[in-house]
């Protein structure tokens, strides 16, 4: 008797405790002030295109060292700009290589990009050191490739590298970059 008399306090007990505690109310409706309540929004983020100038290393110059071949190669392309700067998604761009014959990309394929910021017209790519190795071949296009890409753009005159966030002796060890390039090597 004793036990049933506890249980039915306990269910008792459990049930008021049930009924007494506040519901919750919903929210009130957020109003627009504009009054397009009726408008259903897009819950991805807005891409922007723009049409840029990449360019590439010809790759008939790499296989002949035929010093009379342009060794850049611009290319049109469409880019999408969606959660990164322009900036950024050209060097990305970049890394990823060309959509046309007889280009490529002298950026190695292990380089880490860690972010572009631009400030009073520099442009400051900023790479992990880890996976920046490669010859003065290289080392040269990868330079020439995101400075020539670059500078084309309103916003950048010049182009800053870094490497893990600092300012550092060179990408892969053959060519300084303490001071921002506003142009091309060898040009």
């Amino acid at each position: 008797m004793k036990k049933l008399l506890a249980v039915l306090m306990i269910l008792v007990l459990s049930i008021s405790i049930v009924a007494c505690t506040p519901k919750e109310e919903p929210a009130p409706p957020i109003e627009d002030p504009a009054g397009n309540d009726d408008e259903i929004v897009d819950p991805t983020p807005e891409t922007d295109s723009k049409d840029v100038t990449l360019y590439f290393l010809n790759e008939e110059y790499v296989e002949t060292g035929d010093e009379s071949l342009e060794k850049l190669i611009p290319e049109e392309r469409t880019i999408e700009v969606g959660s990164t700067t322009l900036e950024e998604s050209i060097v990305k761009a970049l890394m990823n290589g060309p959509e046309s014959e007889g280009i490529r990309t002298a950026i190695p394929s292990t380089a880490k990009l860690l972010g572009v910021e631009v400030s009073d017209g520099t442009a400051f790519v900023n790479f992990s050191r880890e996976g920046m190795f490669g010859g003065s071949l290289e080392e040269t296009y990868t330079i020439n490739q995101i400075v020539a890409s670059l500078v084309e753009l309103d916003s950048v005159d010049r182009v800053q590298f870094l490497i893990d966030g600092q300012k550092g002796d060179s990408l892969m060890g053959h060519y300084s970059i303490d001071e921002p390039f506003d142009d091309i090597l060898g040009e």
